[in-house]
């Protein structure tokens, strides 16, 4: 279903913080959706006065003010009439600057949603830019544990009856952090971030077979715990002989999943009886951070073998 909010929605969180009043259309508020359009697609969500591409969310500032201030009365209304004629969602006079009649009058007479706001301009387009495109972004819920180990966002995915919460324990023990267990929830910020936290019924617990739910903030502290972090590495448990497969043997067994609409590198890790999986992810991750880094050890081990063999004897 698409995502959508109002500027009542806007008016109600973030009034306060930015200093915005009603001027006209209070009444139509809820009427006026700014739904998700995707990233890099026009109209943009929030921006300065455009009459080229209309942003949803129009904001004008100091500049737009001495601008419309310089047209003649002709193109003033012209352009005024252009603004209304676009359907913005809302229309933001920043700065605290003061409201001109006609402004108010073409507002009204469109039933175009127009607000005041105390903040500067370009503070209002960036705080609003985030905060929409935050509310309105894709957003999946996937199972397993999304956990904070060595600063890298891990989650941790497997059947049931792997031992995904059992390796949680033992990595918050060792000093890592739990964001959410069993249902985490991920959002494409950007193209190329998804940051994933816990919903609030599940925050600070975690489930494990045999002790069922443990409050980890009050049995480890508040830093065990943290409300979010970008994914940027799945662990997959998995039981040995699954379709997985055992992977190359200087490589290991790396792949990706599809997140949202970024592909995430993925660590198949075979769960066997006397194996640490807690070793096996902490160095997992740690490699990852290498690879990141630009180093390989497989590839400087083929690179050394190669070396060596080229030699003459």
């Amino acid at each position: 279903m698409s995502r959508s909010v109002s500027p009542a929605d806007l008016q109600q969180r973030f009034g306060e913080r930015l200093g915005l009043k009603w001027v006209v259309g209070e009444q139509q508020a809820d009427q006026a959706r700014i739904s998700a359009t995707g990233f890099g697609v026009r109209p943009a969500l929030v921006g300065f006065l455009n009459l080229i591409h209309p942003n949803r969310i129009q904001v004008i500032g100091e500049e737009e003010i001495r601008w419309l201030d310089g047209l003649d009365a002709r193109q003033r209304w012209e352009t005024l009439a252009r603004i209304m004629d676009a359907r913005p969602a809302m229309v933001i006079v920043a700065g605290g600057l003061e409201i001109a009649r006609d402004l108010e009058q073409a507002a009204r007479d469109s039933a175009t949603p127009l607000l005041a706001a105390s903040q500067p301009a370009w503070e209002l387009v960036s705080f609003l830019e985030y905060q929409v495109a935050r509310t309105l972004a894709a957003q999946v819920t996937l199972h397993g544990v999304f956990l904070e180990i060595f600063t890298i966002g891990v989650l941790i995915t497997g059947e049931a009856g792997t031992g995904k919460s059992e390796l949680a324990l033992e990595l918050l023990t060792r000093g890592h952090r739990l964001i959410a267990d069993d249902a985490p929830e991920f959002t494409q910020l950007t193209p190329d971030i998804v940051e994933g936290s816990c919903p609030p019924v599940l925050r600070d617990c975690l489930e494990v077979r045999g002790l069922g739910i443990l409050n980890v903030r009050r049995m480890f502290g508040d830093a065990t715990v943290k409300a979010s972090k970008y994914l940027r590495l799945i662990v997959h448990l998995h039981p040995p002989g699954d379709e997985h497969g055992s992977g190359d043997r200087l490589h290991g067994n790396i792949g990706s999943r599809r997140v949202l609409d970024l592909e995430i590198p993925q660590i198949n890790l075979p769960v066997l009886a006397g194996r640490n999986l807690a070793v096996m992810a902490e160095v997992a991750v740690r490699d990852f951070m290498l690879r990141l880094k630009g180093f390989d050890a497989a590839d400087e081990f083929v690179e050394r073998h190669t070396r060596l063999m080229s030699k003459p004897t």
